[in-house]
């Protein structure tokens, strides 16, 4: 129905009343739509401060865990920032030293220094290893030896003074498994 039949029909109706309820409506959408973008302006004013913040409590935890892996706990630490602990945590992975990780290092238990040369085994000693056994039971019947890990642990043992094996573990509990037979396959020979 065309308005001019519509206003025919319902008598005569003013139009300036017709215009003036298109405007209406008009500025009804308008009102609602910025709102809608204040809600979201909101939104991202409060979100991303809780994001950056939740990233910050991640990678604080991350490096906290990291440190009571290798014996530090970080109530030692209490004179020094989130900040600092999160990277002294990435420096002494990385193998780096300042105040803070030379503090560190020396917290450790027994200050043990890590083992720069692999440790000498036999292929006997590594058939005798079952997929079940902890990266603790690894060390104590192979013998503590070179950790090449960056953020999980990568043992280096000589084997038989001829090949190198790497046996990783993603965390304290980890498994070995493979066999000790699959380990004797990925051997490589020794370089220079």
């Amino acid at each position: 129905m065309r308005k001019e039949e519509f206003c025919e029909i319902l008598g005569d109706i003013n139009e300036n009343y017709v215009k003036e309820a298109r405007i209406e409506r008009k500025n009804k959408k308008t009102r609602q739509m910025k709102g809608k973008v204040m809600v979201a302006c909101l939104c991202l004013f409060f979100v991303l401060p809780l994001t950056a913040f939740a990233i910050e409590t991640i990678q604080y935890n991350a490096a906290v865990d990291y440190l009571e892996s290798i014996g530090i706990s970080v109530e030692d630490l209490s004179d020094y920032s989130r900040k600092e602990i999160k990277e002294a945590a990435k420096t002494i992975d990385a193998g780096e030293n300042s105040q803070l990780t030379e503090e560190i290092l020396n917290l450790l238990p027994d200050n043990k220094e890590a083992i720069d040369e692999p440790t000498q085994v036999t292929s006997e000693q590594i058939r005798e290893l079952t997929p079940t056994m902890t990266r603790e039971e690894v060390l104590s019947f192979l013998g503590d030896t070179q950790d090449i890990g960056s953020g999980i642990y990568i043992y280096v043992y000589q084997v038989d003074q001829q090949y190198l094996l790497r046996i990783p573990f993603a965390n304290d509990e980890a498994q070995l498994g493979v066999t000790g037979e699959d380990l004797l396959k990925a051997l490589s020979p020794i370089s220079g």
